[in-house]
């Protein structure tokens, strides 16, 4: 495991397939609300603890995680400001050419212990997105969304929200699946990477509700 400090507030975790073994991650279940995976991200937060002076208070994280081909992983984690104040991004997003980084479009809300979790949708037909893009745009826990379009005419939708643990996502997000599948995060970035082109982003959500 390789631990590189971007700053005082985030981290840049570097794990081999031996490592993810070790913390028995698996890149198909990561972010899953599972006591496994409880288990795995605790073991990972303690090891951090004991190799850097990382203040990992697992109260305030954003988590954020990427697997390579090879079996690995990159994960940047950040302490999250807790008095609501604009936060600080957690770490580098892979997109595509043509998309912008910007600050999350919602704060964290005051008194509260909250995680930014990433969840995606997949759509067979572009009247679904639309749809879903309307009914969220009264969603409390909505951060950031993307959209995105393949070459086989699927379209992707991927929301970051403020979630009560890294895990789950919020219930008043549950209705999305009656309009497409739900999918993992981490993998479904790779794979549009290579064959998907980016329709909107960070607010997706707000322009496509438009046509919906």
């Amino acid at each position: 495991m390789e631990l590189i400090r971007i700053s005082d507030r985030k981290l840049k975790i570097m794990l081999t397939p031996g490592d993810m073994c070790h913390f028995e991650l698996n890149s198909d279940s990561f972010g899953e609300d599972s006591e496994q995976m409880h288990r795995s991200f605790r073991l990972l937060l303690d090891e951090v603890r004991k190799q850097t002076d990382f203040d990992a208070d697992d109260r305030h994280l954003s988590v954020q995680y990427f697997p390579s081909r090879e079996g690995g992983c990159e994960m940047f984690i950040s302490q999250l400001q807790q008095d609501g104040a604009e936060q600080e991004h957690a770490a580098p997003v892979a997109r595509l050419p043509g998309a912008k980084h910007s600050a999350p479009l919602h704060p964290l809300p005051k008194g509260t212990d909250r995680f930014r979790k990433d969840c995606a949708y997949r759509f067979e037909a572009l009247a679904h997105l639309l749809c879903v893009c309307k009914r969220l745009m009264n969603a409390q826990s909505l951060c950031e969304s993307t959209a995105y379009r393949d070459e086989k005419g699927s379209y992707f939708l991927f929301l970051t929200v403020f979630s009560a643990t890294p895990f789950t996502a919020p219930e008043e997000l549950d209705f999305i699946s009656e309009y497409g599948t739900v999918e993992n995060a981490s993998v479904l970035r790779l794979y549009i990477r290579e064959h998907a082109t980016l329709i909107s982003t960070p607010d997706a959500v707000r322009q496509l509700s438009i046509l919906g």
